[in-house]
């Protein structure tokens, strides 16, 4: 199995085995891909009624994203918004000179499709194979009018992502290469460590140049970084697409500057 793959073995969440047409989407059932969504309680459908979910999944559509795929791109026509189904996505823009800043990796729940005037503000595309519901802007703006539950999980959405952008301004602006390596990990692993466990392996999707472009460091910086918490005893790596945090309070220690 290639490292693509091993990144995303098992992502589709479907009971029913999805069937790709030439366009990689079909018309969501009720009764198949919104009944069964692994998702769906992280998605900003989740506060449906039974009913409501059956309308909505009438409106929208499944599509397959392969790794390296694009959604959307910057300054492209905006024209749905996309809740993501499994899988990862990761938001970019592309400076004049040709650098690139990741801004976010968006993952399972999340919703993407920031737009203004009309266009995406970003490109997005699938760090690993990836399903994403797509929505129409019109339904999404429909439901937001008539739909009190939406709305709540929306803005609980918006919430949590401004208070993600802050810590990464923080990040980018003064913490250094370790801090922002340790920050990366500990991020990753947030959901995975229970209390009173000292160690987490987790999973990176993505490589390292997407690493480097999120963390605002070179390729080698990183490479350099991950090998000095290995030698410290920090961290393992046995796989690139795989990090084991050997000791989570010395490297929450080293993401707040503490040593």
């Amino acid at each position: 199995m290639s490292s693509a793959e091993d990144c995303c073995a098992g992502v589709i969440p479907f009971e029913q085995p999805l069937k790709t047409n030439p366009a990689a989407e079909r018309r969501r059932s009720p009764d198949t891909a919104c009944s069964s969504c692994s998702a769906h309680k992280q998605a900003v459908c989740s506060g449906f009624s039974d009913e409501e979910m059956e309308d909505f999944g009438r409106n929208v559509r499944t599509r397959i994203v392969k790794t390296g795929q694009s959604v959307y791109r910057e300054f492209e026509e905006a024209k749905y918004f996309y809740t993501i189904v499994s899988g990862e996505i990761r938001l970019a823009n592309l400076l004049d000179d040709g650098r690139r800043q990741v801004t976010a990796f968006k993952t399972v729940g999340d919703v993407i499709g920031e737009h203004k005037a009309g266009y995406y503000q970003s490109d997005a595309e699938a760090v690993c194979d990836t399903v994403v519901c797509q929505i129409p802007i019109k339904v999404m703006d429909k439901y937001l009018a008539e739909n009190q539950a939406i709305r709540s999980v929306l803005t609980s959405k918006m919430q949590e992502e401004l208070h993600e952008l802050r810590l990464h301004a923080i990040l980018l602006g003064r913490k250094t290469p370790v801090e922002k390596i340790a920050t990366f990990f500990l991020g990753r692993a947030e959901n995975l460590i229970s209390e009173g466990e000292d160690e987490v392996e987790i999973t990176l999707t993505m490589g390292r140049s997407d690493i480097a472009d999120f963390l605002g460091l070179t390729i080698e910086t990183v490479s350099r970084t991950i090998t000095k918490l290995k030698n410290l005893g920090i961290i393992d790596v046995p796989s690139t697409h795989s990090i084991v945090i050997k000791d989570v309070h010395q490297l929450e220690s080293l993401a707040e500057g503490e040593k």
